[in-house]
């Protein structure tokens, strides 16, 4: 007997943006529902048109107006998301309880540290301890390194595939100094999170490893090193999940198409005494929520 083809399943992603945009009536109220910009939700309604290969939008005219093919779609995934909205109050969850410590690579732990709002809501009866990667073997319930380490303990997941790519605030780009390739970077001041190996890298990757900056900054982590940027103190290198909110929101831009991959990945690690329920239901709503983030970037 030979074997149905599995049909492949739409982006979530993509679909949520489609399902906010047509309850919302408009790409802004979207946006602000999903705290991203209003490019992010068009790249989505794009993206949704590319892989269902059919319009959905009719882009003639002001206002938004469906095909025929997007009210057919809107009448499937509004009662779908409705559903989703009120599980909480269909199923009785038990979720987990108690103290979660967990131990994080420097410049994640400032990423993560943005977010806990949405993880606390879901778990109410939770106290989070983020600690740094330096307390790793002081009992910690997960660790994250960035790169696999000597840790004891179960590999759980990793957040791999990561490129580098410059990043700069909107204000140095409308500054006066042009920005339109790589080799511009050599009138801006460039920012650094360790000794300059990763600029190295990237105007390796550019075909220009001999360009430098301006000036440099070099700072101690990532998370300053973004912070400046986003001040408009010069061009950092960074990735989606560091910057993924700050690209959505539109307070960093991406510059050029040149990126290069990053050295290695973010490692969630369950160490072999601990609370594993509460650290996977941590690590799964942490890889979700940075997933989310890079794709709506």
């Amino acid at each position: 007997m030979a074997l149905k083809a599995t049909r492949r399943l739409p982006s979530l992603i993509a679909l949520r943006a489609f399902e906010a945009l047509v309850r919302q009536g408009s790409t802004g109220a979207a946006a602000l529902e999903l705290h991203v910009t209003h490019s992010a939700v068009s790249h989505q309604i794009k993206k949704l048109e590319e892989e269902l290969e059919v319009a959905l939008i009719d882009r003639q005219g002001k206002g938004l107006h469906l095909t025929s093919a997007g009210r057919k779609l809107s009448q499937l995934v509004s009662g779908a998301f409705e559903q989703l909205r009120d599980i909480q109050g269909v199923l009785p969850l038990a979720t987990p309880s108690g103290d979660l410590r967990v131990a994080c690579a420097p410049a994640l732990l400032a990423r993560i540290s943005t977010l806990l709002g949405r993880f606390l809501e879901n778990y109410p009866d939770v106290s989070l301890h983020l600690l740094s990667i330096d307390q790793a073997h002081q009992g910690v319930d997960m660790v994250i390194s960035f790169g696999d380490s000597e840790i004891e303990g179960q590999r759980i997941a990793a957040l791999g595939n990561l490129t580098y790519f410059p990043v700069c605030s909107p204000r140095l780009l409308n500054a006066g100094e042009p920005l339109r390739k790589p080799r511009d970077l050599t009138r801006q001041v460039l920012l650094h999170e360790d000794n300059g190996h990763d600029w190295s890298r990237y105007f390796l990757a550019a075909g220009i490893p001999s360009l430098q900056g301006r000036q440099n900054i070099f700072l101690p982590d990532a998370a300053l090193t973004i912070g400046v940027a986003i001040a408009g103190g010069g061009v950092a290198i960074s990735d989606l999940i560091l910057a993924g909110e700050q690209l959505a929101q539109g307070t960093l831009i991406r510059l050029f198409d040149v990126e290069f991959p990053a050295p290695c990945p973010y490692v969630l690690i369950l160490p072999p005494r601990g609370a594993q329920e509460l650290a996977k239901a941590f690590s799964d709503w942490l890889v979700g929520e940075l997933e989310s983030i890079a794709s709506l970037s």
